[in-house]
């Protein structure tokens, strides 16, 4: 193969490589002769680095270099000290340049003396994502404007401060342990390029922070602020009106006060939307005519766990909007197989729909949108009343949808599944966990007919022992089966049919033992992540066998992490395999 590649430029290599559709085949490649190697690092965009003993071991610095062409780097599953990590990329300037995107999410505070260091060398970063920190500050946000003034997208969702929400604290200790105004104030007039924030989860903030935003990021496209509870409706009206480029927003918990028609105004401030999320809030049939006759470019909706509403306004938006691409009406309990036939004909242009909790909704409704809707893609309908109803395919069939989530219909049994995968044929991503109706028949027949499939989500199914015999499927890289009855028989069936599996998630299978992972792994030479967490069967010793018989195991959830140590760790990390708690 090497001197076959000598026979070929490097321009069309690259050219084949670009156009494979998972990270994966480049590392199968990357194996094949050293060209192959150093082309496929060469196209590496992004990189997530989790093991911290690469600092003991000095390796940071050889891992960037291998990797020219990075522009995003995830920090945010790390689990050591992150200021080394950033001085050691900012050290390797030559190599990072090229960044635009970092995410430290996860973590106990900004790595401040790392960032200065990146900051000092790295004007171009563009997306910055710090959410979920413990400790965010206003203090911090001043050191992310310093540091990044060029930034485009931010987004400090969801610190975990504790603090007391009384106006004396608020006035006099709050900056110095959560985001106030005030640090967004300063944010706002430092990072004018801003085009993306998401402040989601950031208690404190108020009104003032939207004033702040609208005057002085006037390229802001998009706004996530939900679990904002001084955000209100005022704050959102005066932000849409002044700033004429945005495109996107997400709010919760928005109300209105009796007959006000404020909140109907917001569907006319803004003749550029094109996303409008709103969540957990009270809406009336005015707002969505409001949205209706707005003539906005509207192309994604979504009113998960709102009131008030009927069917009469969402008819009336939806005819308005039948380029719609996006819609999702989580949880919404009006919603029946009769409306959605109505609604349908609106919906030509849908390529994915969110119909979860609406618990009057079964399979009628899902044979509907697979009849009507030809561009569909994907859909969602966990937690309805799917499989109460007979309905046959009748030879409906739609080729383009690819993903189906039936998760936790209860009455979903193996006809009614069989009858989704009729419709469906060239579905690769089914996820039908807690559905408790299901048996093994139902898969394997569902596979026989979906042999394109992708990913299977079986959790919590204790009538499905097994995915059945037949031919193999070779593109299925993903089974999850946490808590189903899965046992040594069904390890067996997937590796006899999934050789190309990466992921399996085995957790609280009480039927796995050794004997059936190593016949799995005998088959399965691509597999790289495993859980075995409360696996009782599963012993140190056999895993220990699994892992060293197994080159291609790069993670693994133990049965109990408490039987490893330090040293046990350290050996599985030398065999390539990373030992996480799950």
């Amino acid at each position: 193969m090497a001197n076959e590649c000598k026979n070929l430029p490097i321009e069309c290599w690259e050219l084949i490589f670009n156009r494979l559709h998972h990270q994966s085949d480049l590392e199968s490649f990357s194996l094949v002769c050293k060209p192959f190697l150093a082309l496929t690092n060469r196209l590496r965009l992004g990189l997530s680095v989790i093991d911290s003993t690469l600092l003991i071991h000095g390796t940071i610095s050889k891992l960037i270099h291998r990797f020219s062409n990075l522009k995003s780097i995830d920090l945010s599953n790390f689990s050591g000290d992150l200021d080394p990590v950033l001085v050691d990329l900012a050290n390797s300037f030559s190599y990072t340049s090229n960044l635009e995107q970092l995410d430290i999410s996860n973590h106990k505070k900004l790595p401040f003396k790392g960032l200065k260091e990146l900051g000092r060398k790295l004007k171009g970063l563009k997306v910055l994502t710090c959410s979920n920190l413990t400790l965010l500050r206003d203090s911090d946000l001043y050191v992310i404007a310093e540091l990044f003034p060029f930034l485009e997208e931010l987004d400090i969702s969801y610190p975990s401060t504790d603090y007391v929400l009384d106006s004396v604290y608020i006035a006099s200790e709050a900056s110095n342990l959560a985001v106030t105004d005030s640090g967004v104030e300063v944010l706002s007039v430092n990072l004018s390029s801003l085009r993306k924030i998401n402040v989601s989860g950031n208690h404190l903030i108020t009104d003032r922070f939207l004033v702040a935003l609208s005057m002085n990021c006037l390229n802001l496209e998009g706004i996530k602020m939900e679990d904002c509870p001084f955000i209100t409706l005022k704050g959102i009206l005066s932000m849409l009106r002044t700033c004429a480029a945005l495109t996107w927003i997400s709010v919760s918990e928005i109300h209105i006060a009796q007959s006000s028609t404020g909140f109907e105004c917001l569907a006319t401030s803004s003749r550029a939307l094109q996303k409008i999320e709103v969540s957990n809030s009270i809406i009336s049939d005015e707002f969505l005519f409001m949205v209706a006759n707005a003539s906005l470019p509207l192309y994604m909706l979504s009113l998960c766990w709102c009131t008030d509403f009927t069917l009469s306004g969402i008819s009336s938006l939806l005819c308005a909007y039948q380029s719609l691409k996006f819609l999702s009406l989580v949880q919404v309990d009006f919603l029946t197989d009769e409306c959605m036939n109505d609604l349908s004909q609106y919906l030509r242009c849908l390529v994915n729909i969110d119909l979860s909790g609406c618990v009057r909704l079964t399979n009628l409704t899902f044979f509907t949108l697979a009849r009507n809707c030809p561009s569909l893609e994907e859909v969602y309908m966990e937690n309805t009343e799917f499989g109460t109803k007979d309905c046959f395919h009748n030879g409906v069939k739609n080729p383009r949808i690819r993903a189906v989530n039936l998760a936790s219909n209860l009455y979903l049994d193996d006809d009614s599944l069989m009858n989704v995968a009729l419709m469906c044929p060239n579905m690769e991503f089914l996820d039908v966990s807690s559905c408790t109706s299901l048996t093994e028949a139902g898969i394997f027949s569902a596979l026989e007919v979906c042999n394109q499939m992708r990913s299977l989500q079986l959790d919590n199914c204790p009538g499905i022992k097994h995915i059945g015999k037949g031919a193999e499927l070779l593109n299925l890289e993903v089974i999850s089966a946490a808590g189903s009855a899965l046992n040594d028989e069904g390890l067996a069936m997937i590796g006899s049919r999934c050789s190309r599996l990466l992921k399996l998630n085995l957790e609280n299978c009480k039927g796995v033992t050794a004997e059936g992972l190593q016949a799995m792994a005998k088959k399965c030479r691509s597999l790289r992540e495993i859980n075995l967490k409360k696996c009782p069967q599963v012993s140190i010793n056999s895993l220990n066998s699994l892992v060293f018989s197994s080159s291609s195991l790069r993670r693994v959830i133990p049965p109990c992490c408490s039987a490893f140590t330090d040293s046990l760790r350290g050996f599985y990390l030398h065999h390539g395999c990373q030992v996480y708690s799950g």
